[in-house]
């Protein structure tokens, strides 16, 4: 059985003002304490609600974030260099100093340079950043990287 509320609610539904008065009374926001955060009474259970669907959202964040930190850096690894060594020496990307093979980063584009992977051959590296792990790796082999 209908609970005797919800009875007399449907009976008005359809009808022009469905128990709600004049109309401008349902039109907006503002019976409803306004949209998104505003208003007072039920600001705590949307802010649960929102935070449980999207934490990445309400993350404690401060002040705001420059654009230029906003730029995405194309890095490289020295284990992707060793592994398509034999196509960058046959495209000329990477030349045959005698004692050295030397290739130049910032001609294709990468900006850094990260120490992941191993590496076997002597090499000069021109690059505008490198992690401690990648020199450190080169210089054991007894190459260098040059940062631009």
């Amino acid at each position: 059985m209908v609970a005797h509320r919800k009875r007399k609610y449907r009976k008005y539904l359809g009808q022009r003002y469905a128990r709600r008065g004049y109309n401008d009374r349902n039109r907006g926001k503002g019976n409803k304490g306004g949209s998104g955060f505003s208003g007072w009474r039920f600001k705590k259970q949307k802010y649960i609600k929102l935070i449980k669907e999207y934490p990445e959202r309400f993350e404690d964040k401060k002040g705001f974030t420059s654009i230029k930190y906003n730029i995405e850096k194309s890095i490289i690894n020295l284990g992707d260099i060793e592994e398509y060594f034999d196509y960058l020496l046959s495209e000329g990307i990477i030349k045959n100093d005698g004692e050295y093979y030397i290739i130049d980063l910032d001609e294709i584009g990468v900006d850094k340079l990260l120490g992941a992977g191993k590496i076997s051959k002597k090499m000069k590296i021109y690059v505008r950043e490198a992690s401690e792990g990648a020199i450190e790796k080169v210089k054991n082999i007894g190459g260098e990287v040059i940062i631009k």
